[in-house]
């Protein structure tokens, strides 16, 4: 399922290049719901219940759905730009969704050791600040620039956290997995 997450992810991606303009709409509800699907899935595994402590489930939970609003924003996108007031419309339900992925990887750093989840971590912290940042300036400036900025990067690194899913899920998988309880 990771692998036609994937391909669904760069048929999305690349529909300009395939042709595929006109079902833009089509692929990116396939390309949510295999999304979605997979991180669910991933996230009720009940191996999961030995591995994390309630609240840390909670939080890793919370952020599988928070997906959503990317998703949401993407699909606003497809519609047309979204002008300022609706970026700070946008602005605490992102700041949620990249707040509880650094609780996530902080979890999984903390559980795993791993360097790329301390990675995932240290990018969600800088979208934080680095989207506060382009909202505050294009609130004060009212200059578009600063504001497709904010779309542009966050649909950047939405694309990119598209892109490699399917490797992650399989791998958090594999971590669950092999670990063996919470102490």
């Amino acid at each position: 399922m990771a692998l036609l997450t994937t391909l669904a992810v760069l048929s999305f991606l690349l529909r300009g290049l395939l042709g595929l303009e006109s079902l833009g709409f089509a692929l990116f509800f396939v390309m949510l719901i295999g999304v979605m699907g997979l991180l669910v899935r991933v996230s009720l595994l009940q191996i999961n219940k030995l591995v994390w402590h309630k609240r840390q489930l909670v939080v890793i939970r919370s952020h599988v759905y928070l997906h959503l609003v990317p998703f949401s924003y993407l699909a606003l996108v497809l519609q047309n730009s979204p002008s300022l007031s609706m970026n700070l419309l946008y602005y605490l339900p992102v700041v949620a969704f990249f707040y509880s992925g650094r609780r996530t990887w902080r979890a999984f750093f903390d559980t795993f050791g791993l360097k790329i989840y301390r990675l995932f971590y240290l990018g969600n912290t800088g979208m934080i600040l680095t989207l506060g940042l382009l909202l505050g300036l294009g609130y004060i400036s009212q200059q578009a620039s600063i504001v497709a900025a904010f779309e542009q990067l966050f649909m950047l690194y939405f694309a990119v956290h598209l892109l490699i899913v399917g490797a992650v899920v399989v791998k958090i998988e594999a971590d669950i997995s092999a670990y063996r309880a919470v102490e």
